[in-house]
């Protein structure tokens, strides 16, 4: 049912309205959207469209001609946005969209990870038959057409700004852009996670601003299609905001607030260029905040609602004549494609697994799949997969579950072993859609089977990496080591050797598969001069398959303890791996360093800095400067 502002619920603030009538309603999806072309439908139409009654939805192609622009916001619960209910939130220009277009109070991600959802955005596609499951771990295929490049091959001029290495172009989403920019910022350097590298909400929207400034002073004679990704909300939460009294013990907030704010400087951008009443924006997110509820702090582990229900905002002055809500069905991140494609005017694209949103009757009962690789890829736990309607929830686990969304909508109370025909019914379902996906075993491993071969050569294989996930520990009972290891890892930076070791091997104890904890625990134990037992635990981690951060841990700890021969096989499993991580040639040049052999290490270093500058490139420049001064100041060394 499409509503009025005014049919929303008494307790939420109201975002104002906005004047004039609204001339269509396009319910469109996920990423935030700028779809700009009233003046562009004029030019190829000979005149304005005719106004349509409000809360109406457009015909197909009611926007042909716009520009589009693609926001998505990282990790943004939808409950913590002032137009979505919260009265403390200091969202004005994401409220203010709201006030001038529609809001979807029922959007879902289908995976609460940053890659695979901005996958599923780009393809129409869910997770199994876009084969990016996790981050980090997978690539979207070259043999997978993304939206860049539908819009591209209808004239696009189509550009990317993204906030965080995890959506670094070596994933495949690059695939269809003119100009895919992302660059690390020295704040936004993770030196113990270089993986999770980003710049700040204010550096996106420069070069997004810098780049439309570029474009109109071209004269462009098409649309364009850009996408700004803000990752500033996700943790650590650091936002210029936060010494504000109005954040005080709301850090969280504090980042949301200042994305809000440098979202404004992009919309105002584009009033400057007289693009405003040419644009529709659609504002989403790619994924939630657990904050405790669950016993989750962040994101990855489960499917709940705190992490998979996300805003969803489409918005233009001059298509809506005020703020309206459609909250009579689920939508998804996976209707995003196709509901632009079709608003566009674009022939439909076939065999993806979202629907237009454009239609004014949902589908009765419709369910969006739900599901997260990451307990089993992170931790060694059993991955989680499921079905979303628009009022009930199934999750298969060791222990499945089943919430009726209306009566329980905080997911506290599992129905599952009550049988209720809405359960049986999605158990049905997503039996039929996980059979018919051809890539969408479960078993879907980081490390191939060709490595796997080279571990047993190595003499490190011992179990079996196919086993089933019958026998997978259930991340719901093993949540509570997440918390543990998290304070051993923060004991080991403060310099707590023996109480990180004591904390870490306890969860160890009850989880040998934790590779945070196993890590910490030997590199603990490693400072307390007991190396020989911290290489021992990461060989043995290792020989369980446990994946490539307990291999390159396993390096580190070696070249630490002086082992720079027996290393080689250790790296070179590492290389084969991931050959594009330019952490394995950091670590051979520290090898060669120890070796007494600079020049060697300087290439070492260099070649990461080539390979892999916007995760390592810090590091490499340091080391490479580190050791050049050495060498002009050995003795002997040329004036």
């Amino acid at each position: 049912m499409v509503e009025t502002d005014r049919t929303r619920e008494p307790h939420r603030r109201r975002s104002g309205t906005a004047g004039g009538r609204a001339r269509w309603l396009v319910p469109i999806v996920t990423a935030a959207v700028v779809v700009g072309g009233v003046g562009a439908w004029r030019a190829l139409r000979g005149g304005p469209p005719p106004a349509a009654p409000p809360g109406s939805i457009p015909a197909p192609g009611a926007a042909s001609g716009f520009n589009v622009l693609l926001v998505s916001l990282d990790t943004v619960r939808q409950d913590r946005l002032g137009c979505y209910g919260d009265d403390e939130a200091r969202t004005p220009v994401i409220d203010r969209l709201a006030a001038r277009g529609v809001r979807f109070a029922d959007a879902v991600a289908t995976t609460p990870l940053t890659l695979p959802s901005h996958a599923t955005i780009m393809t129409g596609l869910y997770p199994p038959r876009s084969g990016v499951l996790d981050n980090g771990l997978y690539r979207l295929a070259d043999e997978h057409e993304t939206l860049a490049e539908r819009l591209a091959d209808h004239g696009y001029d189509t550009a990317a700004f993204v906030g965080c290495f995890v959506l670094d172009e070596r994933f495949g989403l690059d695939q269809g852009f003119d100009l895919y920019d992302f660059e690390v910022s020295e704040a936004g350097y993770r030196r113990s996670q270089p993986d999770f590298n980003e710049r700040p909400a204010e550096a996106v929207t420069d070069a997004a601003i810098r780049w439309l400034g570029e474009r109109n002073r071209r004269r462009p004679t098409g649309p364009f299609f850009a996408w700004v990704h803000y990752f500033d909300p996700h943790l650590p939460y650091q936002s210029p905001l936060e010494s504000q009294p109005a954040f005080a013990g709301r850090p969280y907030d504090a980042e949301i607030a200042w994305v809000d704010r440098q979202l404004g400087r992009l919309l105002d951008e584009l009033s400057r260029l007289q693009l405003t009443d040419e644009t529709l924006v659609v504002l989403v997110a790619d994924h939630g905040e657990s904050l405790g509820e669950h016993g989750e702090a962040t994101h990855g582990m489960f499917v709940y609602d705190a992490t998979v229900r996300v805003p969803l905002i489409l918005s233009s002055p001059s298509l809506f004549g005020g703020p309206l809500v459609v909250s009579d069905r689920v939508v998804g991140l996976v209707d995003v494609r196709p509901t632009i494609e079709e608003v566009l005017g674009l022939p439909p694209t076939g065999d993806i697994d979202g629907v237009s949103l454009l239609r004014n009757d949902p589908a009765p009962g419709r369910a969006i799949y739900l599901e997260t690789r990451a307990p089993e890829n992170q931790w060694g736990w059993s991955p989680l997969h499921g079905l979303r309607t628009h009022t009930g929830k199934l999750v298969i686990a060791p222990v499945p579950e089943f919430y009726d969304l209306r009566l329980d909508p905080a997911e506290l109370d599992n129905r599952h072993g009550d049988a209720t025909a809405e359960a049986l019914r999605l158990q049905g379902e997503l039996a039929v859609l996980t059979r018919s996906w051809s890539g969408g075993d479960p078993t879907a491993r980081a490390i191939s089977d060709e490595e796997m071969a080279r571990l047993g050569a190595l003499g490190y294989l011992r179990s079996d990496p196919g086993r089933s996930h019958r026998f997978l520990p259930d991340p719901k009972a093993m949540v509570h080591l997440v918390e543990a290891s998290t304070r051993a890892e923060a004991l080991y930076f403060r310099g707590k050797d023996a109480e990180a070791a004591d904390l870490a091997r306890e969860v160890v104890d009850e989880c040998p598969t934790c590779a945070q904890a196993v890590r910490v625990l030997a590199f603990s134990l490693m400072r307390l001069g007991r190396a020989d037992e911290a290489i021992q635990i990461l060989r043995d981690a290792v020989a369980d398959a446990r994946g490539t951060f307990l291999i390159r841990s396993l390096a580190q700890a070696m070249i630490l303890d002086g082992q720079l021969d027996e290393v080689a096989d250790v790296l070179e499993l590492y290389a084969r791996t991931d050959p594009t991580d330019g952490r394995v040639h950091l670590l051979r040049g520290d090898v060669n360093d120890r070796r007494g052999r600079p020049d060697e290490a300087i290439a070492e270093y260099t070649r990461a800095l080539e390979l892999d500058e916007r995760r390592v490139g810090f590091t490499a420049r340091e080391r490479i400067e580190r050791v050049t001064a050495k060498l002009t100041a050995a003795p002997g060394a040329a004036d």
